[in-house]
């Protein structure tokens, strides 16, 4: 489980094992031999892969109860954005703002939370 979530997650960020090996100043053949399973990365690089690779170490160690909920999200999420164009006006704007608008388009989303059913 380890050894799949370390080159999924490696993959995942467009990251080749030597430009992770340089990340974590190993050799190559040590990313390999994680990747294969041959061997398990020392205590001490469990936490630095999960900064890299951005996510806890329960899920770089496959404790699937929160990246599930996250995966289920992220699939409503998609489809939301595949099927609704008022979705696809939300995140493609999002995109591109800037921070500070984000907070205040945020604070007025939240602020308009309950009101559909008040007319």
């Amino acid at each position: 489980m380890l050894h799949d979530n370390i080159k999924y997650y490696r993959k995942k960020l467009g990251l080749t094992q030597v430009e992770l090996a340089e990340k974590l100043n190993v050799s190559q053949s040590t990313i390999t031999s994680w990747e294969n399973g041959n061997r398990r990365p020392d205590l001490d690089f469990l936490p630095v892969l999960a900064q890299i690779f951005g996510i806890s170490v329960d899920e770089l160690l496959g404790r699937e109860s929160v990246s599930e909920q996250e995966n289920i999200d992220t699939d409503t999420i998609r489809e939301r954005y595949r099927r609704d164009p008022a979705y696809r006006l939300l995140f493609d704007a999002a995109e591109n703002a800037k921070p500070e608008h984000l907070k205040a388009a945020a604070a007025m989303l939240k602020s308009l939370e309950g009101t559909e059913n008040a007319d």
